[in-house]
């Protein structure tokens, strides 16, 4: 016999893992009838966490104000939290901040120069300690402590979003009380800047981790040496607190990490992974063979590897934010022909780059500019300033391959200079694509230019050394790239300026210099048309004098596993990429 009850079902709608608010929906309370259920049948088998397996690098530090590789920065997306974050909403497809630490987006004032954050009432460390804007002032203390000198304290006051008087407290010059960054009680944060910047150039400050997330006070001291010039902080699982929306369950170094979720983090049931394996495997063939035997989910592919996907429907490509080229000595004083533009120009219009892109890399995209393509101009908007109509107009045909105009070129320098020339291309000598690309541009400017007129003389030489020679002006020819954030492709250009501290090319353009500043600090921040006109002409003028030929932008090629379901369906959304955590995933077998 049956028998119905009357129950009050609170039905829970698990909305896309980026909702609005965070968080859950829950739908309003319904009375309904329901058929009484036999207790006595089996349940079903309770579903195991949710695992991610991935490969990567070795991390030295984790330390947030003196971190330097990628394999130490995507570790602390995972285990450090911020006053925001950014992720993938599904119903816009596209990125969206959410309050992190903070309850949201930071109020200002009308001059947009004081910016507030309110941070959410019970927040806590790793270890149950509380967590308030009080360690966010302790952090920014220490991120920039003259004694210290943390190499990222300039992120602080020489990047898009500059805090009034950091510069000087990081010189020694200022009380730290003279500092625009106040707790002004356990849950109010106050940034004082020097200028108004939009919106999203702030937000991207202090989200997503890196510099600007909080260090416990406790530890961060426990780890000090006795002249405050160095701590210990994020060497060890005991030294390394979370704040994020994961923590450590195991880290043995230079050999594996696995996360778990961390219960204190106000974000943590935004992502549908549980627990996060990784291992450390610096070689890419064997992570590509851990991939093909089902032991980890994702793998990058290059060269070979690629070859034996390329046709395979789970590849993805994911944007990069640098131009990869061939900087000239603009300046040489032994060889005059380098300062040539004409001579310059010849290298520019003689160079094949679909073939470097598609032959030697595989998966790059011929570049014949400077910005790249995954640099965003309408952050609101999500359009690349590629795409804009100023931006394309701007593009030589063909991808700036033109032999016949290259010769135009040549001639001119060749005339000028009245001998043969001798150029030296130098290239990393840990990189067989980029010595391949040397040797295939050798042979492509003799062939054009007649090897009577031009010798091409090649130099392997260590990474390191190689930027080392162009910041000196030892060189001919070398292969670099600069990258810089997705959002705002005018503060990329500060590299190009005269004043640049790290200047690898020896453009110098008072013009250039002008514009830079009017659009990171000046009247054209907020002018969105003018600023856009502004950074095309800045691009002009690069292309124009040829301090560096652009040669090809690279893509990371990535394959999952059949049990990853990304929420992205394989695009590239910038800022997120592909929101793997946020992805869901088939039962381990």
């Amino acid at each position: 016999m049956k028998r119905y009850l009357a129950l009050l079902l609170a039905i829970i709608l698990i909305a896309s893992v980026l909702a609005g608010c965070g968080g859950k929906e829950v739908a309003p309370e319904t009375e309904i009838e329901v058929e009484e259920v036999d207790e006595t049948k089996e349940e079903p088998a309770e579903k195991g966490p949710t695992v991610y397996r991935i490969a990567g690098s070795k991390t030295a530090t984790l330390n947030p104000h003196i971190y330097e590789t990628t394999a130490e920065s995507d570790t602390m997306l995972f285990i450090f939290g911020n006053l925001l974050k950014l992720i993938y909403d599904e119903d816009i497809d596209s990125y969206k901040f959410i309050g992190d630490h903070a309850e949201g987006v930071p109020t200002k004032n009308e001059e947009g120069t004081v910016w507030t954050f309110k941070l959410k009432e019970g927040l806590k460390w790793e270890d149950g300690d509380p967590l308030n804007a009080n360690d966010y002032e302790y952090s920014y203390k220490m991120l920039l402590d003259p004694k210290l000198k943390n190499m990222r304290g300039p992120q602080v006051f020489d990047a898009d979003v500059v805090v009034v008087n950091a510069k000087k407290y990081w010189d020694g010059e200022c009380a730290w009380e003279d500092v625009g960054i106040k707790a002004l009680d356990d849950y109010t944060l106050e940034i004082t800047i020097g200028f108004p910047v939009p919106e999203m150039d702030f937000y991207l400050g202090f989200t997503n981790g890196g510099a600007s997330s909080p260090v416990q006070e406790k530890i961060y001291e426990a780890g000090m040496n006795e002249d405050r010039t160095e701590t210990n902080y994020g060497t060890s699982m005991e030294t390394t607190p979370s704040s994020g929306p994961y923590k450590f369950e195991e880290w043995i170094r230079d050999q594996n990490k696995i996360y778990v979720r961390n219960e204190y983090s106000p974000i943590a049931e935004i992502y549908t992974v549980d627990r996060i394996e990784s291992r450390v495997v610096e070689d890419a063939n064997t992570r590509v063979q851990l991939f093909e035997n089902n032991d980890i989910d994702s793998v990058v592919l290059s060269g070979a590897n690629y070859d034996k996907y390329s046709e395979d429907p789970r590849l993805v490509f994911s944007k990069t934010t640098g131009v990869w080229s061939m900087f000239v000595n603009m300046t040489s004083e032994t060889k005059p022909f380098l300062r040539d533009v004409n001579f310059r120009k010849a290298l520019f219009y003689g160079m094949d780059r679909k073939a470097i892109a598609e032959d030697i890399y595989k998966t790059a995209v011929p570049a014949p500019y400077v910005v790249s393509t995954a640099k965003i101009a309408a952050p609101s908007k999500g359009l690349a300033y590629r795409d804009t109509d100023i931006g394309k107009n701007i593009l030589p045909e063909n991808n700036g391959y033109d032999l016949e105009l290259a010769k135009e070129y040549f001639d001119k320098a060749y005339e000028s200079y009245g001998k043969k020339m001798e150029l030296e291309i130098q290239y990393f000598d840990n990189s067989e694509n980029m010595k391949r690309t040397a040797e295939f541009l050798e042979q492509e400017y003799e062939n054009a230019f007649g090897s009577d007129r031009l010798d091409v003389v090649l130099r392997g030489v260590p990474w390191q050394n190689a930027y080392d020679n162009m910041e000196n002006g030892n060189y001919d020819c070398g292969f670099g790239s600069w990258s810089g954030g997705e959002f705002n492709p005018w503060s990329s250009m500060e590299v190009y300026t005269q004043g640049f501290t790290s200047k690898i090319d020896q453009f110098g353009n008072d013009e250039f210099d002008k514009l830079f500043e009017r659009t990171v600090r000046g009247d054209l921040i907020f002018k969105e048309g003018e600023r856009l006109q502004a950074l095309a002409e800045m691009e002009e003028m690069l292309l124009d004098a040829v301090p560096f030929v652009p040669m090809y932008e690279p893509q990371i090629t990535s394959i999952f596993a059949d049990r990853v379901h990304l929420i992205t369906k394989g695009k590239y959304v910038p800022g997120i990429g592909f929101a793997t955590l946020q992805s869901e995933y088939d039962p381990l077998d």
